[in-house]
């Protein structure tokens, strides 16, 4: 394949057998119930779900771990889901090794938006300090008189 493959709209290929690389982290996770269903399902290892709050969902991982989420099948893995004899990610997914390309971005870290989420509440709580502020210095000044 000519060097600028890109521009003239021809996808990426590679037939051969790809190997893991730490560096690359090109290894993805597959929903293994899905496999079965004949999905081809990526998941990653998050935080918190995509349904809880915030708050609810870092109280639930400071209790049972991070989790795992499929769209087909919710929660399918949870760290510390029971006091002791909790399952493996590699029980409940199944590994995939990928070609990463040059300049392609494989983070898997986009898919949690706790960031975000963390943003939003400081923000949010920034605005009900002041709100609260604003307040009580009009009952200060009501006083006054």
């Amino acid at each position: 394949m000519p060097a600028n493959h890109q521009k003239d709209n021809i996808p990426h290929k590679c037939d051969q057998q790809c190997f893991y690389n730490k560096e690359l982290d090109n290894e993805v996770w597959k929903c293994l119930q899905c496999h079965r269903d004949g999905h081809d399902t990526t998941v990653y290892g998050k935080l918190i779900t995509k349904n809880d709050g915030l708050v609810q969902g870092l109280l639930k991982y400071v209790w049972s771990g991070c989790v795992i989420e499929c769209p087909y099948h919710k929660e399918i893995y949870r760290s510390r889901k029971h006091w002791y004899g909790n399952n493996e990610p590699k029980d409940v997914t199944r590994v995939e090794i990928i070609h990463v390309w040059p300049d392609e971005d494989n983070s898997r870290l986009a898919s949690d938006v706790t960031p975000r989420k963390f943003m939003e509440l400081i923000v949010y709580a920034s605005r009900f300090v002041e709100l609260i502020r604003g307040k009580k210095k009009k009952v200060r000044r009501v006083c006054l008189i």
